[in-house]
């Protein structure tokens, strides 16, 4: 078998030290190593995508290897979690009233990532959950400001209890607060805490740390009214389209325009917006854990609806 070697460096260097950072092993009794033959082949086939990406002069952002460059496509779409059944039409979309822009002025950036009330970066796993986490930030944030003092909520209230709602098998944001304000609250994270799994409902009304008083659409593909709700209620939840590069994003301003068309099926966090070198960004917050992206964050594309971030702008306010 031909091994590749760069400045010393080979393939198989690249997938032991891999292995080792990420603390994996594919060795099984009486496998004779198929299983770790096929985490190379995937491992390999990522890491040349990744340089031939990486070696384009034009590019507006950088791709690196993370925890998903082993995975196949199948084991990937474990991570995002948008119920494409549960998204509202264009029709409905075109109904929801322009913001009010009258008074308020735009600063040229704004960055929620190190507010006192934006708690530290969470891991939904191998569950389509994303929609819970994307709720559950701006309505802790909201609760924040209002109490001035940090609060962290469960996500795993909402996949086990909210029937709106698909657990593991994907949601949809708008029905998660909908389910919040008809009940009791949302339950404190530390009563609640997340298992990556769903389970049988155990809420209690006394584990109640927020409940929602408000909640609604801003007016789709606005860029102004969304900077101006982010500064009127804080961080607002978003919808977007994530195709391959996206998993492998690891700095500058995303910007892959494969990732357009009709569909989304993730929710992130919009947590800011500014400008680098002439490009203006928003500033995204997953729930991939601190080793994707910059911590964490990221930055996509402004003003052009990239991966239809600007088409299901949502805000929560706390009571």
């Amino acid at each position: 078998m031909a091994v590749s070697v760069v400045k010393g460096y080979s393939d198989e260097d690249a997938w032991r030290d891999y292995k080792k950072k990420y603390k994996l092993d594919y060795n099984i009794a009486g496998d004779n190593g198929k299983r770790d033959r096929a985490r190379k082949k995937n491992f390999l086939a990522q890491m040349e995508q990744i340089k031939r990406h990486n070696s384009k002069k034009d590019n507006g952002f950088f791709q690196e290897l993370n925890e998903f460059s082993v995975l196949r496509p199948w084991e990937k779409k474990r991570f995002l979690g948008v119920n494409a059944s549960m998204v509202p039409s264009a029709e409905f979309l075109k109904s929801i009233p322009v913001f009010d822009l009258q008074s308020r002025q735009l600063p040229p950036s704004l960055d929620y990532r190190f507010h006192s009330c934006l708690p530290a970066i969470r891991r939904q796993g191998q569950c389509g959950s994303c929609w819970a986490f994307t709720a559950i930030t701006p309505l802790e944030f909201s609760k924040c400001n209002i109490t001035k003092s940090p609060v962290m909520l469960s996500e795993q209230h909402l996949v086990d209890c909210d029937t709106s709602n698909n657990g593991c098998n994907g949601g949809w944001y708008m029905d998660a607060w909908n389910y919040l304000k008809s009940k009791s609250g949302s339950a404190k994270r530390q009563l609640y805490t997340y298992t990556a799994r769903k389970g049988a409902c155990k809420f209690k009304s006394s584990m109640v740390g927020a409940q929602v008083s408000t909640y609604g659409y801003v007016q789709s593909k606005n860029t102004a009214a969304m900077q101006s709700a982010l500064q009127q209620y804080g961080p607002l939840a978003v919808a977007i389209n994530v195709i391959n590069s996206f998993f492998s994003y690891g700095g500058g301003v995303y910007d892959d325009p494969a990732c357009d068309g009709p569909d989304v099926n993730h929710a992130v966090v919009l947590v800011g917006w500014g400008n680098l070198n002439g490009v203006d960004f928003w500033v995204v917050r997953n729930s991939w854990g601190t080793g994707w992206g910059l911590s964490g964050y990221g930055r996509i594309l402004r003003g052009v609806n990239r991966c239809n971030i600007e088409s299901y702008p949502a805000f929560v306010k706390a009571a």
